[in-house]
């Protein structure tokens, strides 16, 4: 049993991908080389969130070893800046797989690379794939079974691991060790072995059940086959028989359908003939309607003229009026208008003389302002000339105070500083030309980054919109679904119940019935007539019908005799008798019916019977005509009563009756008392036998047809279950691949953000480079024409500087009172300004309103003028319309007197038209009367055809549903009726002769009988039968196979244990000298072993962990301190390492309760297994991050959002320059010199973590 292939030494953890898991919101991926990685990070940035993931992708179920109340919890839960993620997925790529290794060891995997890839979906839905294969949990977790990797996994250990290990049961203590053993996939093997052989055990109770079952039920159809042979010959024989007779009614009837087809015929002719009559007077009919319907035509259009013509009569007159009334209207509007007119033409002329005045104020406030602007302007002009001459000579004056030897000072550094900004503007030059093509290009690139990402962003919503959507759909068909299923179990409750009842009633009736078959409770000689004997027509209790309540009384009054076997003569019960004699079969008492008088049964009066609540027993009871006689002699005397003392009563009446209660107590005519209990009664049960099976077989019935109707109603709702959940898991699959795609994208999306930020402070940065260089540029020119004109007026200073000093002064005080004088000017100047300024203000205001009135008011008048002239036309047109009214009113009186005349005569015609109608309509009635009669009499014919039709046609159908054969095809036959010995009927065919149909009729009614008379027959009993038979042979076999089985499992189980024990043993005992031996080295000295609890069950047995480090007792290794447990927790691990290196192991800041001196241990200890393993170390630590080959920043600048960073180390030589580097390093850096050689896997620049070694 060789372990899996991923333990071989050059299998290394390659990469490591997630996305929405926990802190890494955005798709991150760490890439890993076989040695020592760190990854680093200040706390609660997401650095334990690495060991979490691959904990989590490996298989981990459990929440709480993933620091989390629920599953979900390891989705990214969003922060203030981010939303929630729905799907969280991690994977895993292992490489430096051998193919070749892995299938001997059992896995069918063509691949030098695994990727293990696990999904998470907030509704709680997973997804596992390997190699982008989707497969189950438990591939992934057997994969990695026997590896260290495992569901007890010692490759992945953190700081609340050590105390796990160390202070948990022995029993939980060594899954550990049979991980490190590679026993787990035998153990899982084992427990998948005892679970097939519980299912066998319980398969092969269940058969030994039905096979047992089975073989009860071969016995019952048996003799039910045995009766549906019966069945079928006297069903073959009734078939033929019953064809023929229908056959020959057949012949009568259609015999009379030819006579009333021929009568029908004739009354048809005599139709025809009344037809035509009846269709020429029609003619004529409709001939003289068409006349009449012309001149009624001709008169409506004539009444239809006059009546036109009168409403246009009236139309023109209203119009007549109507104008009138307008001209006068519109003579007032004119009027008005011109009222208006004259009143806007006086408004506007006043307007116009107030402009006016308006205007010339303005004109002259205008000029006023002017002339005193330009005073303000000479006045200011000249104190500005005193400024600057002021100025000019204070500047002379001081300049020449300064000492003559500052002088050639400035001009020196004048002339140096020229000089620079000469330099420094040529330098700027070149930048700015630099700066301003690199902004151009970073400005090209962000446009179209900005394109990009409006579209992605774009994508990104309508996905969300169609995932929301989705979502609404997946949440109206769970609730759908929740709803069909909470009444799909309501329903198959009702079901159940009722399919309990339907068994436990189908029971008991099978149980009835058998009974009932096998006669139980019937003498062996009332059994063998039956059987034996087909002139028995069976017992008495057979053949009379009992109500529930008198069930008892007639038993007790019928006693033996309910086990009378029937016969119909008495030749039949001698037969009988001496059958049962000869073969000593039994007794039986035998009732010839043709023996039997008929003599009427003595006559009771009801009346009287009720005085006592008695009732004659005859009157309760039913039964066929040919065992009334025998009832009337057996029962014609007695009278049912509801107890002994009603008895009693009555006999003292009736002394010639006798009478039962309903209990069954019998008082009979000759005084005798019969009553009492016993143990029961054979032929008392057969009656309530009978009773009770009619009765089930009608509860059953409605149970049945409520289970059918239930049954329907379920599978109903199972189908729309399955639509349901294959529409709602499509749904949810759809929904899965657009959060899947929209997670991705989001990353993307983010990933371009980033880079658009990016983009955006480099652009920031040169825009303001540019923008410094400009005022620099800007200040400097500034700067540079100062300093020349500082370095001429100090070459000036220096040649004038001593004879301009005297006269300066003088020229400067006289300049400071000319300036006082002028200010002072000014100042009035300007006050006479802003009043004028503000007089022009206030006329121009006014003036603005009032071009807006004298505008209005010429619109006005404009528009009544147009009204005018529009009124004159209108009126014109009006009074035209009227004369041309006028004129037409005449026409149309003249035209209506015309009209009038002409419907008078029209009015004429038609009245001569409708008698003429009339007389033909008379004509045509007495012709119908006549084809009435005659029909009414073909009517009659044809219901008598149509009946015989349907008594035809009923006849062939009842044929053809009871034998399937079609009547008209039954060849005729004749038939010849004897009787046989025992006096029935015997039917034979004959060649010639005629067939007597009565007799034939008899004996179909005969057949008919018997089959009634056998009850319930199952005809599928013979394929039941055979199919049962066959059911019991499979079913033997299939016992034999699984006790094979059972032993085949149980083979594999004890194999299994024998070689896990030896695995285990062997592999604990290595374990056990290293951990000695290296806690010994870890504590430089002590003492510490591993102990089997229970070394007689190795397979089960606890381990218990033995320390003593140097100076202290044996205690229990829960007192030690933190320290003490993590160095025994890390001798163990590394102890279990020596025996069965896992491909990789992660250290989870197994060294944070370390001081120094365990550091040093620690990390000697660590340095023996760096060539057998690849480590992962997540720690804070300076000493031990200084043996990293690779080292990972986990930094979080979003908050809630972890990002990772990462250098990786290649060694250089030591030399001295390097010695005195490392003491101005921080001392995280000292160690081994390194140089970086990669940048960032995952983010931006800002990122970067720059670290030596």
């Amino acid at each position: 049993m060789a372990k899996l292939a991923l333990i071989r030494r050059d299998v290394y953890l390659k990469n490591l991908t997630a996305l929405g898991f926990k802190s890494f919101a955005d798709k991150t991926s760490l890439d890993f080389q076989p040695g020592v990685t760190a990854i680093v990070g200040p706390n609660g940035c997401g650095k334990s969130n690495v060991s979490d993931a691959i904990r989590w992708v490996l298989g981990e179920q459990s929440a709480k070893a993933l620091r989390g109340s629920g599953m979900v919890d390891v989705i990214f839960n969003g922060t203030d800046q981010r939303k929630a993620l729905g799907m969280a997925e991690v994977s895993m790529t292992m490489g430096g797989i051998d193919t070749d290794q892995l299938k001997a060891a059992g896995v069918d995997l063509p691949y030098n690379e695994v990727t293990v890839t696990r999904r998470l979906f907030r509704d709680g839905g997973s997804d596992y794939f390997i190699n982008k294969v989707s497969c189950r949990l438990k591939d992934i977790q057997q994969l990695f079974m026997g590896t260290g990797m495992g569901r007890a996994s010692y490759g992945i250990m953190a700081q609340g691991n050590i105390t796990q290990l160390i202070s948990s049961k022995p029993e939980d203590r060594r899954l550990v060790f049979e991980e490190a053993a590679g026993i787990t996939r035998f153990k899982t093997q084992k427990k998948e072995a005892l679970r097939k052989l519980d299912y066998t055990e319980q398969n092969l109770l269940r058969v030994s059940d039905t096979i047992r079952e089975v073989k009860r039920q071969i016995g019952s159809l048996q003799r039910q086959a045995g009766k549906a042979r019966r069945y079928k010959e006297f069903m073959g024989e009734l078939q033929n028989l019953e064809s023929q007779f229908a056959r020959h009614q057949l012949g009568e009837i259609q015999e009379t359908i030819r006579q009333c087809e021929q009568a029908i015929s004739e009354f048809k002719g005599r139709s025809d003939d009344f037809t035509g009559t009846i269709e020429s007077e029609e003619a004529l009919i409709n001939q003289a309607r068409q006349q009449r319907g012309a001149i009624e035509k001709q008169v409506n259009e004539a009444q239809e003229k006059g009546a036109n013509l009168q409403a246009e009569l009236q139309r023109l007159e209203s119009r007549i009026q109507f104008s009138h009334e307008r001209i006068q209207e519109l003579d007032e509007h004119v009027a008005k208008a011109h009222d208006d007119i004259a009143q806007a033409e006086q408004r506007r002329s006043d307007a116009e003389q107030e402009l006016a005045g308006m205007q010339a104020k303005l004109g002259n406030a205008d000029n006023a302002v002017g002339d005193m602007r330009r005073a303000v302007d000479e006045k200011q002009a000249a104190c500005n000339a005193i400024e600057q001459e002021l100025g000019q000579r204070e500047e002379t004056l001081r300049q020449a105070q300064s000492e003559s030897y500052s002088v050639a000072q400035e001009l020196t550094r004048v002339r140096n500083e020229i000089n620079s900004i000469d330099l420094q503007k040529r330098g700027n030059t070149v930048r700015l030309e630099k700066l301003s093509s690199e902004k151009t290009q970073l400005e090209e690139e962000e446009a179209k980054l900005r394109e990009r990402l409006g579209q992605f962003s774009s994508d990104v919503e309508d996905r969300k919109s169609t995932a929301q959507s989705h979502r609404g759909t997946v949440e109206e068909r769970q609730q759908r679904l929740a709803d069909l299923q909470e009444r799909l179990v309501n329903l198959t409750a009702e079901l159940d119940g009722l399919l309990r009842v339907q068994a436990e009633k189908r029971s008991r009736l099978n149980v009835l019935k058998q009974l009932q078959a096998s006669n139980e409770g019937v003498s062996a000689g009332a059994q063998a007539a039956i059987r034996e004997s087909e002139a028995a027509l069976g017992l008495l209790a057979d053949q009379i019908r009992v109500p529930g309540e008198h069930v008892a009384a007639v038993e007790a009054a019928l006693g033996r005799h309910l086990q009378l076997v029937i016969t119909r003569q008495a030749t039949d019960a001698k037969s009988i008798l001496a059958s049962l004699s000869e073969g000593k079969k039994g007794r039986a008492d035998i009732v010839a019916l043709d023996l039997v008088s008929g003599a009427a049964p003595p006559s009771i009066d009801a009346a009287k019977l009720g005085e006592f609540g008695g009732v004659a027993a005859l009157g309760q009871l039913g039964c066929d005509d040919a065992v009334q006689p025998l009832l009337d002699r057996l029962l014609g005397r007695l009278v049912i009563v509801p107890d002994l003392d009603a008895a009693m009563r009555g006999r003292e009446q009736h002394c010639d009756l006798d009478f039962v209660t309903s209990a069954g107590e019998l008082l009979s005519r000759h005084g005798v008392f019969s009553g009492g209990r016993g143990n029961g009664n054979a032929s008392a049960s057969l009656l309530a036998r009978k009773n009770e099976i009619a009765e089930l077989e009608k509860e059953l019935e409605g149970v049945g047809g409520n289970v059918n109707k239930q049954s329907r109603e379920k599978g109903d709702m199972q189908a729309e279950q399955t639509l349901l959940q294959a529409g709602l898991q499509q749904e949810q699959t759809e929904l899965r691949q657009q959060e899947v795609s929209i997670a991705s994208s989001e990353g993307e999306l983010k990933a371009l953000e980033n880079s658009q930020r990016v983009l955006a402070q480099k652009i920031e940065g040169v825009t303001f480079e540019l923008e410094s260089l400009a005022g620099q540029e800007s200040e400097g020119s500034g700067k540079r024409d100062q300093l020349a004109a500082e370095l001429v007026s100090l070459e000036e200073r220096e040649v004038t500087n001593n004879t301009l000093l005297g006269e300066v002064t003088g020229v400067v005080e006289g300049l400071r009172g000319r300036r006082d004088v002028a200010n002072v000017e000014l100042t009035e100047a300007k006050v006479g300004l802003a009043s004028e300024e503000q007089l022009l203000a206030s006329f121009l205001r006014q003036l603005e309103p009032l071009n807006v009135r004298i505008e209005e008011l010429k619109q006005l008048v404009a528009q009544r003028r147009s009204d005018i002239e529009t009124g004159g036309n209108k009126k014109k047109q009006t009074e035209k319309d009227i004369a041309d009214s006028t004129q037409r009113i005449a026409a149309v009186r003249s035209e209506r007197e015309q009209s009038s005349g002409k419907i008078a005569g029209l009015l004429s015609q038609k009245t001569e038209a409708d008698q003429k109608v009339e007389e033909r309509e008379e004509a045509l009635r007495s012709i119908r009367e006549e084809l009435s009669s005659s029909q009414e009499r073909r009517s009659k014919l044809e219901v008598e055809l149509a009946q015989n039709n349907m008594m035809a046609e009923n006849l062939c159908e009842r044929i053809q549903e009871k034998y399937q054969i079609v009547l008209q095809e039954v060849e005729a036959e004749c038939l010849k009726v004897t009787e046989d010995d025992s006096g029935g009927l015997k039917v034979e065919v004959a060649v010639d002769g005629e067939t007597d149909w009565e007799r034939v009729g008899e004996k179909v009614a005969e057949l008919q009988d018997r089959l009634d008379r056998m009850g319930p027959v199952n005809l599928v009993a013979i394929e039941e039968y055979k199919e049962t038979e066959e059911r019991y042979t499979f079913l033997t076999s299939q016992h034999d196979d699984l006790v094979k089985a059972k032993e085949q499992l149980l083979e594999v189980i004890d194999q299994i244990n024998a070689e896990t024990t030896e695995m285990f043993r062997a592999t604990f005992e290595k374990i056990r000298a290293n951990f000695r031996e290296l806690f010994t080295e870890v504590f430089e000295g002590g003492k510490a072993d591993l102990v089997l609890v229970d070394e007689e069950d190795v397979l089960n047995s606890g381990i218990e962990i033995v320390a003593r480090p140097p100076g202290k007792k044996l205690q229990s290794i829960t007192l030690l301190s933190g320290g003490e447990q993590t160095m025994t927790a890390v001798s163990l691990l590394f102890s279990i390492y020596q025996v069965s290196p896992s491909p990789f192991c992660v250290l989870d800041e197994l060294d944070a309760p370390l001081d120094e001196s365990n550091i040093n241990r620690f990390i000697r200890v660590l340095k023996r297994f760096i060539d057998q393993s690849q480590f992962l170390i997540i720690t804070h630590n300076k000493r031990t991050i200084s043996m990293a080959d690779t080292l990972y920043g986990v930094t979080m600048q979003e908050h809630g959002v972890s990002k990772i960073v990462s250098v990786k180390f290649q060694e250089t030589e030591r030399n001295e320059d390097a010695a005195r580097v490392r003491e101005t390093k921080p001392a995280a850096s000292r160690g081994r010199e390194a140089k970086p050689e990669a940048a960032v896997e995952s983010g931006d620049d800002s990122d970067v973590i720059s670290m030596g070694k």
